[in-house]
């Protein structure tokens, strides 16, 4: 009993090790979780790997050694701490490793689906009312500010028409050029 007890510990030790040491590779590497595990409506488990990523290859690897590692741990526990029989404690440890990599999975899919893109292009000015930051020159260019995406962005402008327009000035953003926008005055003087 004490050889089952000490392969189980060394078997979900070392499976964890590798398991916390590749993903600390794919971490500092800058390389993509690769692989997971689908669940379909019926309950099948199909481990796979994403051939997208820069490790992808890895990931059938991450998810066998999250079922063995919580799965040897499980079982050793069960071992330990009560008095039931081979078949139960087989069953216990399987479904414990399933439910580890599911949780994992849907952990890992909920974090990517919660990810958001930090860069902003000019394109997503057009159409919005922005404010004068820096004047607008007769024929040059100034600078404004734009609220893109719950952010208030600064960026080179050109007026439409040659006028000259002043710090606070509402503005139009008509179109974006390469590396600055054409907008129109808000509110025209009159005439």
């Amino acid at each position: 009993m004490q050889e089952i007890l000490n392969l189980l510990f060394w078997a979900g030790t070392i499976a964890g090790g590798l398991l916390v040491l590749l993903l600390l590779i794919s971490i500092l590497g800058g390389m993509d979780m690769g692989g997971d595990v689908d669940v379909d409506a019926g309950g099948d488990m199909d481990a796979h790997a994403d051939t997208t990523g820069g490790d992808a290859g890895l990931g059938i690897l991450k998810t066998l050694l999250t079922f063995i590692s919580v799965g040897a741990f499980t079982a050793r526990a069960i071992f330990l701490n009560t008095s039931w029989s081979w078949t139960l404690v087989i069953i216990t440890s399987l479904v414990a490793g399933a439910v580890a990599v599911l949780l994992l999975t849907w952990f890992f899919r909920w974090l990517l689906r919660n990810q958001e893109e930090g860069t902003w292009h000019l394109w997503q000015a057009e159409g919005k009312m922005g404010t004068v930051y820096v004047p607008i020159p007769s024929g040059g260019k100034g600078r404004i500010t734009v609220l893109i995406d719950d952010v208030n962005r600064e960026m080179a402008a050109q007026s439409n028409n040659g006028r000259e327009l002043g710090t606070h000035e509402k503005v139009m953003v008509l179109e974006a050029k390469e590396g600055y926008v054409i907008v129109s005055p808000l509110d025209m003087p009159d005439s």
